[in-house]
């Protein structure tokens, strides 16, 4: 099983706002496109989840708060 978690920095968005118009779904628009990739590349689709934590746990600088995490959690 695997969790797919998606980020952001603190900063609302701007260039993409219309699409995105929130941290949260920014975030989570990320780690759906990394499941997506992963499932291109054969990883079943019903063993991954996708979740968006906007800007929770930031890390030290805003470009490495926008990131994707991948969880392995087992079978």
């Amino acid at each position: 099983y695997v969790r797919v978690e998606g980020f952001t920095d603190s900063d609302p968005p701007k260039k993409s706002a219309k699409k995105f118009p929130t941290n949260e779904a920014l975030s989570q628009a990320r780690a759906e496109s990394v499941v997506r990739y992963l499932a291109s590349k054969g990883v079943g689709s019903s063993r991954m989840e996708a979740l968006g934590r906007g800007a929770a746990n930031p890390k030290a600088t805003k470009a490495a708060s926008r990131r994707v995490e991948i969880h392995i959690l087992g079978s």
